[in-house]
């Protein structure tokens, strides 16, 4: 059962998604008691937002490869977690290839196992934060009040695990979403749909949410066109370049200025496609069969038209129709990441002035707010908005990057007593039996191919 009231801890983790359930795990882990940690958010089950946008997505299978599990610990990773469960060496075979994407069911059934057994929900005050307030004193300490400014707690330190910002769309189809005779058939991925057979459809993008779209629609008898503003990138399960994944990549990217490092990762990050045999086959019968088209371009304007909605395309890469007559248009374009368009943050740097790059908060190598973040007093950020700073901070391998960091660093500043190294591999190996177990729980027909 979450939190009555509020009350005043050590570690403030304001969010109730992927990344808190990294950051209270990973608590737990190092040696700090129940009581000192609490997270903010009105939901019950870190999954529960993921698991909407995977829903309306229809995603089956996670970007990441063996390191999408939520242990606090790296070992064992999720590939031999499943083949531990499952008792077969097919995971760690396809692991070993660079072919492993976890499914979604054993994701959520692993974080909901874990989450329980660390006790997140029980120390989680079910309220949204809407505003923190730094406070100089013996000890520098934050004040955290909900959405209706009503006080929700103190903290020496806080960590902001938002999750995502609102949905983005290109310049076109959001001004288009504005005619009513047009709004049902421009939608974003991450948005509930339904395709009809013989329709065709548009999917801007070539994420893992485009390729979702694509088999989605290819599988429900439509036709298919991607539409890509730039060349198609090369196959990959991730949407980072594997160059920058991991600590090495993040920390050889944390000394590169802000502004170059923005055209860096405009450079090197991009749509992954990931290869999965069920995919394969559905993208290859659909090429056969002349209905899926790859093009180059962008869309200028979307206005009605006689299949429903008529698209202006240009390109600088070659040739393109100048018009595009579909059922429906779909932006596989994910979510703004600019700081702007997230209350809480917005409000953090009108008051205290913090620096912001393009509509990015400039955030310290740690990850760390300037002005407002002390060695004694943390104050981070963790996810899509600490993109600039950790390139795959989204993910769940990029969270834990985060997470394990701040934690760590709190736990130097309060002087914390560790777990001793036999506590600490009891409780991973509890918890990774957990995780086995409900693993093992999930349905056959709801595993990817």
């Amino acid at each position: 059962m979450p939190l009555d009231l509020p009350r005043d801890t050590t570690m403030a983790i304001v969010g109730d998604g992927l990344g808190s359930a990294l950051a209270y795990a990973t608590a737990a882990y190092l040696g700090f008691p129940p009581g000192s940690v609490t997270v903010y958010g009105p939901s019950a089950r870190p999954y529960a937002g993921y698991g909407q946008l995977a829903g309306a997505l229809g995603q089956r299978v996670f970007r990441s490869d063996a390191d999408a599990h939520f242990l606090p610990a790296d070992w064992p990773t999720f590939a031999q977690l499943d083949a531990w469960a499952r008792r077969s060496p097919a995971p760690l075979a396809r692991s070993l290839r660079g072919r492993y994407n976890p499914g979604v069911p054993d994701v959520m059934a692993e974080l909901a196992a874990v989450t329980s057994r660390v006790g997140w929900d029980d120390n989680r005050y079910p309220r949204r934060v809407g505003w923190i307030e730094r406070v100089d004193g013996d000890p520098d300490h934050f004040v955290l009040y909900d959405e209706d400014a009503r006080f929700a707690g103190r903290a020496r330190h806080v960590v902001l695990a938002l999750g995502h910002g609102p949905l983005a769309f290109p310049p076109a189809l959001a001004e288009a979403r504005a005619d009513p005779g047009l709004a049902d058939r421009i939608v974003q991925a991450y948005e509930p749909k339904r395709y009809a057979p013989g329709g065709a459809y548009v999917v801007v993008g070539a994420g893992i949410a485009a390729v979702n779209e694509w088999v989605a629609a290819l599988d429900a008898g439509a036709a298919v066109v991607s539409l890509q503003r730039n060349p198609i990138p090369d196959e990959d399960d991730l949407s980072t370049a594997r160059c920058l994944l991991g600590t090495r990549g993040a920390e050889t990217l944390q000394g590169v200025p802000l502004d170059r490092r923005l055209d860096l990762l405009a450079a090197l990050v991009e749509g992954g496609t990931p290869a999965t045999r069920t995919w394969g086959r559905t993208m290859r019968e659909a090429r056969a069969a002349g209905r899926f088209e790859q093009l180059v371009g962008e869309i200028e304007r979307a206005t009605p038209g006689p299949a429903g909605v008529r698209l202006g395309l240009r390109s600088a890469h070659g040739p393109v129709p100048d018009t595009l007559d579909v059922t429906g248009v779909v932006a596989a374009t994910g979510f703004s990441r600019s700081a702007l368009t997230v209350p809480l943050l917005r409000r953090l740097i009108d008051t205290y002035d913090l620096p912001i790059q393009e509509g990015r908060l400039v955030l310290r190598p740690d990850c760390g707010v300037p002005g407002l973040d002390r060695p004694g007093s943390r104050l981070a950020v963790m996810g899509g908005h600490a993109h600039p700073v950790v390139p795959n901070g989204d993910t769940v391998a990029g969270l834990r990057f985060v997470a394990r960091r701040f934690v760590t660093d709190v736990a130097r500043a309060e002087g914390l007593k560790r777990r001793s190294v036999p506590s600490r591999l009891r409780l991973q190996l509890s918890l990774a039996g957990a995780a086995a177990t409900a693993i093992r729980g999930v349905r056959a027909g709801e595993r990817p191919a």
